[in-house]
């Protein structure tokens, strides 16, 4: 009788050692992730950047028509994708999805031969109206990587640009515009000052 009372007492203090060590554990895990900075859409410094002006065109779309980046409704999202680039054809359908749940007009861009660009947009379900098939966009807006993607407003004006593969790089895009610095990392880096400067 003794020896149970003694095993259900050490059982009690285990369980009771778990559970604070949990608590612990997960107060630990908060921290880190309040300290650890989201991974923004990466920024370069070459080419047009946010606050200037897109070029206006106009551009050839896919179909034959012309394209404009000033044009009237809400903001626009142009991504720079490739028939030959495995991540860009992951990014479409995230791009896709991301803009249809945000109100954002998706626009892509590239410059292969016609020919291999109606096969790409067939094959990952892309409208020919919304499809770009310039190298000139692609060269005044002085993309070098892909997939590139630009936030444009209604008027034209580049609000957030970078490199973008996930969905959470999209989103970078929309916070970095919605947040009045023009990438995630200078808000990261604003907010850090101000914890500083606080302490």
């Amino acid at each position: 009788m003794t020896a149970l009372i003694c095993v259900n007492v050490l059982l009690t203090v285990v369980l009771l050692a778990t559970l604070f060590v949990t608590w612990r554990l997960t107060r630990q895990v908060r921290q880190l992730f309040k300290e650890v900075a989201p991974a923004g859409a990466l920024t370069g410094s070459k080419g047009p950047q946010p606050g200037d002006n897109c070029p206006s065109g106009p551009f050839r779309l896919l179909n034959g028509a012309a394209f404009s980046p000033v044009r009237k409704g809400g903001t626009t999202l142009l991504l720079f994708v490739s028939a030959t680039c495995p991540v860009s054809r992951k990014i479409i359908p995230i791009a896709q999805d991301f803009c249809r749940k945000e109100h954002v007009d998706l626009v892509f861009a590239g410059d292969d031969a016609p020919e291999v660009q109606q096969r790409f947009v067939q094959q990952s379900g892309i409208k020919t109206d919304c499809f770009i098939n310039d190298p000139t966009i692609g060269r005044v807006l002085e993309v070098d990587k892909l997939p590139a993607a630009f936030l444009l407003s209604s008027e034209g004006v580049i609000l957030s640009r970078g490199l973008v593969n996930s969905r959470e790089h999209l989103e970078s895009l929309l916070n970095a515009w919605e947040s009045g610095f023009t990438t995630v990392q200078d808000y990261i880096t604003h907010r850090k000052r101000q914890k500083i400067q606080a302490a």
